[in-house]
């Protein structure tokens, strides 16, 4: 899934860019790079993106309408684990999860152009609105993706440093 950018695709896609955002976890390969020692990691790790949904920008109502009830249920009761392991790993999960947030970052600096594309497919100023608070929400999802991922990373790190050495 890694570099799945689908901000100009057809008018259906703005549902699917956000089911795909929910699943930043996955991309094609996985990084071996050291484990960071600058951030001290918290307590616990969240479970799920659960942690999330007050922050979201779209109206839940009107996002659980515009990407389907039970993709959303499935972004907030799915496992950060389990993204973990289908992303491949701890490493390319938060590569992956960064790359989306950047390229959903971009959509919204380009709002103008991404609005006029969409406007020529005939959508609604009320579906353009929707889809531009749903890349709102991608950002949000994956950024909180990312912060799961490290948190994991830096207890991993920690019990590594913590184990004794035989």
């Amino acid at each position: 899934m890694r570099g799945a950018t689908l901000a100009f695709a057809r008018p259906w896609s703005g549902a699917l860019f956000l089911v795909l955002a929910m699943l930043a976890g996955c991309t094609e390969e996985a990084s071996t790079s050291a484990p960071s020692t600058a951030t001290p990691a918290p307590a616990a790790c969240p479970q799920t993106l659960a942690y999330v949904k007050d922050r979201l920008a779209t109206p839940y109502p009107e996002l659980e309408k515009f990407i389907g009830k039970e993709a959303l249920d499935a972004t907030f009761t799915k496992p950060i684990d389990q993204m973990i392991a289908a992303g491949g790993g701890i490493d390319a999960s938060i590569a992956g999860g960064e790359e989306h947030v950047q390229e959903y970052e971009n959509i919204l600096k380009n709002e103008k152009a991404v609005r006029a594309e969409y406007e020529k497919d005939g959508m609604s100023d009320s579906w353009i609105d929707t889809y531009f608070l749903s890349v709102l929400d991608g950002v949000t999802l994956n950024q909180a993706f990312v912060d799961a991922v490290k948190c994991r990373k830096a207890k991993l790190a920690e019990q590594s440093r913590a184990a004794p050495v035989n």
